[in-house]
């Protein structure tokens, strides 16, 4: 064993949101700077939020927060990829985000 923990598999999300990376996210590396991948967080918890109802952007006075986080890095990602981000567990207490 290598001591790097393995992604978590597919089937165990049920929500998933594409995101188009940008030129912009790329660092002086060439790949996706890793504060990108926290704005990723807050873009698929709010895509789900809306898509369930749960948040109406102009009207709700509920707003969603990312309010913890953690990243496991298992390879690198430059533009011009898509990302699926993926959701698992409940929105309204634990989430994981694969990205």
């Amino acid at each position: 064993m290598n001591g790097k923990r393995a992604p978590h598999r597919r089937d165990q999300y049920r929500h998933f949101h594409p995101i188009t990376t940008r030129w912009m996210d790329n660092d002086a590396y060439g790949h996706v700077n890793n504060v990108v991948y926290y704005s990723w967080f807050d873009t698929v918890v709010n895509a789900y939020l809306v898509k369930t109802g749960v948040l109406d952007i102009e009207a709700s006075p509920v707003i969603g927060l990312v309010v913890e986080t953690h990243c496991n890095y298992f390879g690198p990602l430059a533009f011009p990829q898509t990302v699926i981000a993926a959701l698992r567990g409940r929105a309204h207490r634990h989430v994981e985000r694969p990205i």
